[in-house]
C-alpha cells in the first residue's frame, strides 16, 4: 500500500468514525433508550451496526480495495472521539433544527391539504346531505298529498257504507247488549234482597 493510499485510507476512516458518531446520535434520537428491554429494539440495534459495518467496508473497497489493518481501527476510533469532543453538540442542535423544520413543513402540507381538499369535501357532503333531506321531505309531502287526493273518494265511500249499513247494525247490537245487561241486573237485585232478608 503506497503512502497516498494509506493517507486516503486514514482520512476516509476518520471521516467514517465521524459518520458513525453522527449516525449513532441520529439513531438514538429516533430510537429512545428506555429501561424496559424490547426485542424489536434489539433487532434494530443489530441491523444498525450491520449497516454501519457494510458502509465502512464499502469505503475501504473504494479506497484501498478492502485491505484491513490495525491503523484503520485506530483512525475510526480517532474520528469517533473527535466527533464526540468537537462536533456532537453542534450536530445535535442541527439535528433538532432539521427535525423541527421537517415537522413544520409536514404540518403546513397537512394544513394545505386539509384546507384545499378535506374541508371543501366536508362542506360539499354536508350540503348534499342537507339537500337530500330537503328533497326527501318534499317528496314525502307530495306523496302524502297525492295519496290524500287519491284516497278521498274511497274514504267518502267508506263513510257512506258505514253510515248506511254498518252503523245501524252497530246500534242494534249495542241496544241488545244493554237489554241483556238490564235483564241480568234484575235477578241479581232480587238475590241481593233475598240475602239481606235472610241476614235479618
Amino acid at each position: 500500500m503506497s503512502l497516498n493510499v494509506q493517507l486516503y485510507t486514514i482520512l476516509a476512516m476518520v471521516g467514517s468514525g465521524i459518520w458513525i458518531g453522527a449516525a449513532l446520535d441520529t439513531y438514538h434520537r429516533f430510537q429512545p433508550r428506555d429501561r424496559k428491554w424490547h426485542w424489536l429494539r434489539f433487532i434494530n440495534d443489530i441491523v444498525f451496526w450491520i449497516l454501519q459495518a457494510l458502509l465502512i467496508f464499502y469505503v475501504l473497497l473504494q479506497v484501498n480495495h478492502g485491505e484491513v489493518r490495525v491503523i484503520i481501527f485506530l483512525a475510526l476510533l480517532c474520528g469517533f472521539a473527535g466527533y464526540q469532543s468537537l462536533l456532537q453538540k453542534a450536530y445535535r442542535k442541527l439535528l433538532e433544527f432539521i427535525i423541527k423544520v421537517v415537522i413544520g413543513i409536514a404540518r403546513m402540507i397537512r394544513n394545505i391539504i386539509s384546507a384545499l381538499l378535506i374541508q371543501p369535501v366536508k362542506v360539499i357532503l354536508k350540503l348534499l346531505l342537507t339537500l337530500s333531506k330537503m328533497i326527501g321531505r318534499l317528496l314525502l309531502s307530495i306523496l302524502l298529498f297525492i295519496s290524500g287526493i287519491l284516497l278521498f273518494p274511497f274514504r267518502k265511500i267508506g263513510l257512506f257504507i258505514y253510515n248506511r249499513w254498518l252503523k245501524p247494525i252497530q246500534v242494534k247490537m249495542l241496544t241488545k247488549l244493554k237489554e241483556k245487561a238490564g235483564f241480568l241486573k234484575k235477578p241479581t237485585n232480587k238475590v241481593k234482597d233475598w240475602i239481606g232478608k235472610l241476614r235479618r
